[in-house]
């Protein structure tokens, strides 16, 4: 009998314990806060200046300045560069130059081969022909005499002889027209005509390209001359 008493009495506990958990308002934790002590600022450390009695006096420090001014490094790579460059230019050009005086000073065979070359007649025969009929087609002087002359320029250009490296192409025909024999009247005023027209401020009139027509006839005609010399003396040999 005392347990089941005992046994009750428990029960009767535990209900009375759930009944005031469900009539009483939830329970509430609150967190432990502890208070620690805050650090005091620090004042910034001065530095000590002796003053004239001889006593340190605390100042503050002095501010730091503006940061140095370094835009003049670009300029001055740039300077390096262009002097670079200028330096690289001066040594070409010296090299070339050396290299120009040794061709110069060394004798060449091919141009004395050249010099002693003879043109080939049937091509001069052929620009005399085509420069003709520039002059016929062209009925402005100026441009006549011009386009005639450098229809001579191209067939002694073809004609086998190899211009000198000092020569003008005007030098070069006329040199390779004389080389043929014919006189040298012809080729002269053919070539004061074309300079005429070329560079003078006054204009080839008709007579002129008249007087380079037959200028032009006589240089045909003697080649022809020439070839036919040399077609007997080829056959009767």
């Amino acid at each position: 009998m005392p347990r089941i008493g005992t046994a009750v009495g428990v029960g009767v506990l535990l209900v009375l314990g759930l009944v005031i958990a469900a009539v009483r308002p939830p329970w509430q934790i609150h967190p432990i806060v502890i208070n620690l002590p805050t650090p005091k600022p620090q004042p910034m450390p001065t530095m000590q200046q002796a003053t004239p009695n001889g006593t340190a006096s605390m100042r503050p420090p002095a501010p730091a300045g503006p940061p140095p001014d370094l835009s003049w490094v670009k300029w001055v790579l740039l300077a390096i560069v262009i002097a670079a460059v200028l330096v690289l230019l001066a040594i070409l050009l010296m090299r070339l130059a050396a290299v120009r005086q040794m061709y110069a000073a060394r004798p060449d065979d091919d141009i004395e081969v050249a010099d002693m070359a003879l043109p080939d007649l049937p091509t001069l025969q052929q620009g005399a022909a085509k420069a003709e009929e520039r002059l016929l087609a062209i009925g402005n002087p100026t441009d006549a005499i011009i386009a005639a002359w450098l229809a001579l320029e191209e067939a002694a250009d073809s004609s086998g002889v190899h211009r000198r490296p000092a020569q003008t192409p005007t030098e070069f025909t006329a040199d390779v027209l004389g080389r043929t024999g014919v006189p040298t009247e012809p080729v002269q005023t053919l070539l004061g005509l074309y300079l005429r027209a070329r560079f003078a401020s006054h204009p080839p009139s008709d007579d002129d390209l008249t007087t380079a027509r037959r200028c032009i006839r006589d240089l045909a005609t003697a080649w022809k001359d020439f070839a036919e010399a040399r077609t007997d003396a080829g056959s009767g040999s």
